[in-house]
């Protein structure tokens, strides 16, 4: 990877060569010249190169990309409250929309002026559910989420330790939602299925390849309950335990 051409990088980043060298004015790559003058790209201009690639991605704004400066947790978080604030409201108008056609979809009477006062919004004074969250109860919360990360390819949140180091909270993340991860409780009466000796719950994950998903899971030692199966229902989807006997779909709408 070292000391490549200015078309050798455009051919590996994707980045036409007008950019790698609108990059250079900017001073945000200095490559050096070989003899003929031509450039000469080392692995240090290609960090730099992949770190302003990233606040770029991150929504940074390119006047302000610097990527030498330590800058990349506030702008992620940031970058997550921004999101958040528009998954939020894509969420109010998803239920306005939804209002709207389920009294289309009933035949009540609605007018015009009804209908486009559904689609502009929920009422101000209306609390709006913008967000849900999944709980699932584990025996041993560390192991269970090692297991939906290598098996099933959800992305490793947080884990909390009480003081005597027990981890007490874990998350992961599928897709557009958390999903919370909590220990064992009797005042609560939550219980993992593996105290349970059955699954209270069934989580219904949506994925773009539910054979190739389905591969990568059985490869990485998932217990498979059923295979990829065109479903009644409209949809196509395979169902697994997780690594205290819950049940997961993983599926794509038909």
């Amino acid at each position: 990877m070292d000391d490549l051409s200015i078309g050798d990088v455009a051919h590996r980043t994707g980045l036409t060569q007008r950019t790698l060298r609108y990059y250079e004015e900017l001073g945000l790559l200095s490559p050096e010249r070989d003899g003929g003058g031509r450039r000469r790209y080392r692995s240090e201009d290609l960090d730099r190169l992949y770190r302003v690639r990233l606040l770029r991605e991150l929504g940074t704004p390119l006047a302000e990309v610097d990527p030498d400066a330590d800058q990349l947790l506030p702008l992620t978080r940031r970058r997550l409250v921004d999101l958040d604030a528009r998954l939020a409201e894509l969420a109010r108008t998803r239920e306005a929309v939804r209002s709207a056609e389920e009294r289309l979809l009933r035949g009540a009477p609605s007018t015009d002026e009804e209908i486009l006062d559904l689609l502009a919004g929920l009422p101000a004074d209306e609390p709006a559910v913008t967000r849900r969250l999944t709980l699932l109860v584990y025996r041993d919360i560390a192991a269970a989420q090692q297991c939906l990360v290598d098996q099933f390819g959800l992305v490793a949140g947080e884990l909390s330790r009480d003081g005597a180091g027990e981890v007490v909270h874990g998350e992961v993340f599928a897709g557009d939602g958390v999903i919370w991860m909590h220990r064992e409780s009797a005042d609560f009466r939550l219980a993992s299925p593996a105290t349970l000796g059955g699954s209270a719950h069934c989580m219904a994950i949506d994925v773009d390849d539910v054979d190739a998903h389905h591969r990568r899971a059985e490869a990485a030692g998932a217990e498979i309950v059923y295979p990829p199966t065109d479903m009644p229902y409209g949809v196509r989807e395979y169902g697994a335990r997780d690594s205290e006997g819950g049940l997961w779909s993983f599926m794509r709408t038909l």
